[in-house]
């Protein structure tokens, strides 16, 4: 495997995918009060009440972390070779 390939598996593999989880938990944590009773969400600058849009931020994060974590126990990425 070449040092392109192995330096492009480390990168997406643990830079990128711890950063899509440790990201996307921030992100939920911090949308939290928005599925609270009450909670509102500003959609052009108007707050809503929403329960679309209030649950849409809040499990959009969670699903990026989730795709992080998916990332994270990826195998490594290993093209086929032909020789030509």
């Amino acid at each position: 495997m070449t040092l392109y390939w192995r330096l492009f598996n480390f990168i997406v593999r643990r830079i990128m995918s711890v950063a899509f989880a440790v990201g996307g938990l921030i992100m939920a944590v911090a949308s939290f009060p928005y599925i609270l009773p009450g909670g509102t969400i500003d959609i052009d600058g108007v707050p809503s009440d929403d329960l679309v849009f209030r649950w849409t931020a809040f499990m959009l994060p969670l699903i990026i972390a989730a795709f992080g974590v998916a990332l994270y126990r990826a195998k490594p990425f290993n093209p086929p070779w032909r020789s030509v």
